[in-house]
């Protein structure tokens, strides 16, 4: 309570904001006031000037002191306006910086003022008029100037107290002149009050303001977890770098750092250690690319820009730096450098090339740095055409589906029981692609669901045809990626192609990879369940494939378990394959599941399979996949 009333008086010091915008405030309000006053008394000249002509022209010349005396009032406040005003200007212009020599300057000018206006409202007073001089005065220093409570209730006290004792003094004032004095008195401080605090609280929200401004501005150039330049400051410096690059001697490089492992540190330490990770390694790679720019790329990935002959210097120092502070969690420091060509480089396709670099080495426990160069650039660059001509894919009919027979194996006839279908690529300029060469760049860029909806829609579309012609169509498996689950309705697109095409839901089988099951437990099960009810059967593909495989098994129901090929490779040379492959098929029979394993590639494996009791086989014994759903060729 009593800091509130010390504040409500002006006793507690300004801060420096609050201080300044006050000056500035009242430098402001000076200039409309000087001018008012020059005006004023220039208009009081020119009267006065022509009291004395007309007092001559009438008989009754003014006398020398009268005239003085008289003039002298004008003049001297005039003046004295006159300095205030160039003051106020040069302060505005930054000539004058002394802000206490402002207030000074104001303050001398306001006794002037209200000495102006006693001196003349008592001589209206005394001749019987208003004492508008006074009250001009009196609301000129306290409504248009800005006075701490406290400095105001004093000056006004003292004016209105000397101008009652002046007045009084020469002709007894009347109770009604009391009243009215005092009655002004009070306005005249409360107007005074009402300013000061007004202006405090704009000073306050214009403080508030250039803070949120300045934090912004910060945001936009810097990264608000490391303290380092962001992307958006980086891509600018570069480009400007590389608006005159041609003239320079020196070969420049970006370089992209990823820290792999970051994940198993924020597991182990949490999310405020691996927080503090990054501030104190991008504080150093500061000192590692000194005088160079370093910025944050996203997440834990890092980008720098240096002198291409020192990149593997910088690379190594910090690698050292993260070797440091990563204690015992097994953290690498990866990277991936592009030398830049020249000013038609741009910044972020070049970050791209160091991003695809750097990619390439994941993983590989030998290899720290690895520079763009002709064979990734031609990798790239069909990335990038596959990016951008997806669409175009879909709707010149550049996707085909590609069947592979997948053959009853239980009863040992290989007779067929179904097909998978696979997407293929068959591009005018990069001919027939196969699924590695499109599918990850496509699901790295969040573009798959349009492959996936293409493939099943002409997997309806054969279907359709195939009853069409009074065929009797086997089962076809469609493979559903992670990301399909949430970039469209899965469920909903299968009904909507189904009824399409008139296809029975039995003739369309949901194979999902284990990857996706472990990322999207609650969603999954949901759309599981809506696919049960529309009786597609489901698969887990690949399963043995990642970590989770048992946990998988427990917490969803599947129709078919697909046995990754992994386990059929080496087979028979590795003892331990056979046990394993027939623990898994004695599982999926103890579950209730239907086992399919896929890679046979020879009848010794198949009779293997046969003989442990797996029900479905898939692989090249039985034929390759084929557009033209070609059926499995008999057993030797």
């Amino acid at each position: 309570m009593g800091n509130r009333i010390k504040q409500w008086w002006g006793l507690v010091q300004d801060g420096e904001h609050v201080r300044k915008f006050l000056i500035r405030s009242n430098v402001h309000a000076a200039i409309y006031m000087t001018v008012i006053v020059i005006l004023l008394e220039c208009w009081m000249l020119f009267s006065l000037g022509q009291n004395i002509v007309q007092s001559a022209a009438a008989g009754k010349p003014r006398d020398l002191p009268w005239i003085v005396s008289h003039s002298a009032w004008y003049v001297g406040l005039m003046a004295s306006a006159i300095v205030v005003l160039v003051c106020a200007v040069n302060y505005l212009h930054g000539k004058i910086k002394n802000g206490k020599l402002v207030n000074a300057i104001l303050f001398v000018f306001s006794l002037a003022c209200l000495v102006f206006g006693v001196h003349f409202g008592n001589n209206s007073y005394i001749q019987g008029e208003q004492v508008l001089a006074f009250v001009t005065m009196t609301l000129f220093v306290f409504g248009i100037l800005s006075w701490k409570p406290i400095a105001a209730l004093v000056l006004s006290t003292v004016a209105f107290g000397g101008f009652y004792l002046y007045i009084d003094h020469n002709a007894p004032a009347t109770l009604g002149t009391q009243v009215n004095l005092f009655t002004l008195w009070i306005a005249t401080f409360v107007v005074s009050l009402s300013s000061y605090h007004q202006k405090v609280s704009e000073a306050n929200k214009e403080r508030e303001l250039e803070e949120t401004n300045r934090r912004l501005r910060y945001i936009a150039s810097y990264d608000e977890l490391t303290g380092i330049p962001n992307m958006h400051t980086f891509r600018g410096a570069v480009a400007v770098l590389l608006g005159g690059i041609d003239e320079l001697d020196t070969r420049f490089a970006i370089s992209y750092m990823d820290l792999e492992g970051f994940k198993v540190y924020n597991g182990r330490y949490g999310f405020a250690a691996g927080d503090d990770l990054l501030r104190d390694f991008a504080q150093g790679l500061l000192k590692v690319f000194d005088n160079e720019l370093v910025a944050r790329f996203s997440d834990d990935h890092f980008v720098a820009l240096c002198d291409a002959d020192v990149v593997e210097d910088r690379i190594e120092a910090a690698r050292e730096l993260l070797h440091e502070l990563r204690g015992d969690v097994r953290l690498h420091l990866k990277a991936g450098s592009y030398e830049l060509t020249g000013e038609h480089d741009d910044v972020g396709l070049a970050c791209d090339k160091a991003r695809v670099a750097c990619n390439r080495i994941k993983k590989m426990a030998d290899k720290n740095l690895r520079w763009y160069d002709d064979a990734i650039e031609h990798e790239f660059q069909r990335k990038q055409y596959i990016i951008n001509n997806v669409k175009r894919a879909v709707k010149e009919g550049w996707i085909k589906v590609f069947y592979q027979p997948v053959v009853r194996c239980s009863d040992g006839s290989g007779e067929l029981c179904g097909y998978e279908a696979l997407a293929r690529w068959d591009d005018p300029t990069y001919g027939l692609l196969p699924p590695f060469a499109f599918i990850e760049t496509l699901e790295e860029h969040r573009e798959i669901d349009k492959l996936d909806r293409c493939i099943i829609e002409q997997v309806c579309r054969d279907l359709r045809a195939e009853m069409d012609a009074g065929q009797q169509p086997v089962p076809v498996s469609l493979n559903f990626s992670r990301l399909d689950f949430e970039l469209y309705d899965v469920p909903g697109f299968l009904d909507e192609i189904r009824n399409k095409y008139h296809i029975p839901s039995k003739l369309l089988d949901v194979e999902i990879t284990e990857s996706a099951l472990t990322e999207q437990f609650k969603e999954l099960q949901t759309t599981m369940s809506s696919l049960r009810d529309e009786s597609h059967s489901l698969w887990l593909d690949d399963f043995g494939s990642g970590y989770s495989s048992l946990n998988v098994l427990k917490d969803f129901q599947f129709n078919v378990l697909k046995i990754d090929m992994a386990f059929l490779r080496g087979f028979p040379e590795n003892e331990k394959s056979g046990p394993i492959l027939s623990a898994v098929v004695s599982l999926a029979t103890e579950l209730g599941l239907v086992s399919l394993c896929e890679g046979v590639e020879t009848l010794e494996q198949f009779e293997f399979l046969h003989s442990i009791g797996c029900e479905r086989a898939q692989g090249y014994y039985f034929g390759k996949p084929d557009p033209t759903k070609a059926l499995p060729k008999p057993l030797a």
